[in-house]
């Protein structure tokens, strides 16, 4: 982590290493990876109806944009991957593929054990690890390979989606900023730019309203808006901004405003930037209460961040991030944060300022902190 004694390079830091402790991190990836391409080679070798069907297999939603957070309280994630069946769904009642799909999973012995069959997707429980949401999809049209429709075997129909067409639409609005503030401060100190300030501020900002999200619900997780709702939100009111907190607080503050000026009391349709025919705040037409609760959170977040704008001193910063977002991803961040001043220390590189506050010496004009060497000399 950088070492500053500029506020809003700190706070910048601190929120991009929060948000990375509530990530999917490689080693978990690699495990999901592996997983969906057993079910995807174990669906293909199937003697019966897979058998000359070809067959793609790719992840969705958070895993696919770069914004997967961890559910509070639990270790499990929850992910999607889509079954691309190279099937035309017109010649095919939606059941039927679902079912197929359902037959096969259940003669793999492990599969079987752990398959619980939803409306839309066959869920894999890993215990400990992840829950893995398989959902089924054929081709609309030939010529068409990001346009699939997805059965919902409950009512016996077939549902429009474009997962790759979204996952292009979100990384092109993240892609709007090229180089981000905190990449400009990693290079401002001279030193190689760490992996998890790579990541977009929309990205960021997408993951650490989602953290909220997580906590604010904890108790009741079945009032809380979905992610697509708040990523597509997110991604249709960031307005190209560098930094991780500005982009937060336009977002927060830009839904808040569209609510009170437009629909205080009656949900918005939310249409499928990739496909319009989908509205994906459909869930608030059925319980039009979850928009009351959507609107609640919007509310708190909102006022929770003014808050934060406002606090004096590093005690109640600290307690104002670890409330809104977690105490857990903000210990890691400190901890990282603990790891590069010893790291900067034992290299002579650690300076400290008439204030008090330990920053980097090449950087910024300051007094040289010597090694620790545990004895006093």
């Amino acid at each position: 982590m950088l070492i500053t004694s500029d506020a809003n390079t700190q706070l910048e830091d601190t929120l991009a290493k929060m948000a990375e402790a509530a990530e999917l991190d490689l080693t978990r990836w690699n495990r999901l990876k592996t997983a969906y391409e057993a079910i995807s080679k174990w669906l293909s070798e199937d003697p019966d109806f897979f058998s000359e069907v070809e067959i793609e297999i790719y992840p969705q939603g958070s895993v696919s944009i770069g914004t997967t957070t961890k559910p509070y309280g639990k270790t499990e994630f929850d992910l999607d991957v889509v079954i691309h069946i190279k099937l035309l769904s017109s010649n095919y009642d939606p059941e039927i593929i679902f079912d197929e799909v359902v037959r096969r999973l259940n003669e793999h012995e492990t599969y079987k054990k752990i398959s619980e069959p939803k409306s839309r997707c066959v869920r894999l429980n890993y215990q400990g690890d992840f829950h893995l949401d398989v959902v089924p999809g054929c081709m609309v049209v030939v010529y068409n390979h990001e346009l699939i429709d997805i059965p919902d075997q409950k009512n016996k129909v077939w549902l429009r989606s474009c997962p790759k067409g979204y996952q292009k639409w979100f990384i092109d609005i993240a892609n709007r900023v090229q180089v981000t503030l905190l990449e400009k401060a990693f290079s401002a100190h001279k030193v190689e730019i760490e992996e998890y300030a790579k990541k977009k501020p929309l990205q960021r900002a997408v993951q650490l309203i989602k953290m909220r999200r997580n906590i604010y619900f904890n108790e009741k997780p079945e009032n809380a808006p979905t992610s697509i709702i708040l990523t597509t939100l997110a991604a249709q009111f960031y307005d190209g901004q560098a930094s991780i907190s500005e982009a937060f607080e336009s977002i927060v503050s830009s839904i808040r405003n569209h609510i009170q000026t437009l629909y205080p009391h009656r949900p918005f349709e939310l249409p499928n930037p990739v496909n319009p025919g989908e509205n994906l705040a459909d869930v608030w037409e059925a319980e039009p209460e979850l928009y009351q609760h959507f609107i609640s959170f919007i509310e708190h977040i909102y006022k929770e961040w003014e808050e934060l704008k406002e606090s004096h001193g590093i005690e109640e910063e600290a307690e104002l991030m670890k409330g809104m977002f977690g105490e857990d991803p903000y210990i890691r961040a400190m901890e990282a944060k603990a790891d590069s001043v010893n790291q900067k220390r034992e290299n002579g590189g650690l300076g400290i300022l008439s204030t008090g506050v330990m920053v980097d010496r090449a950087v910024e004009k300051s007094l040289p902190v010597k090694p620790n060497t545990f004895y006093g000399d």
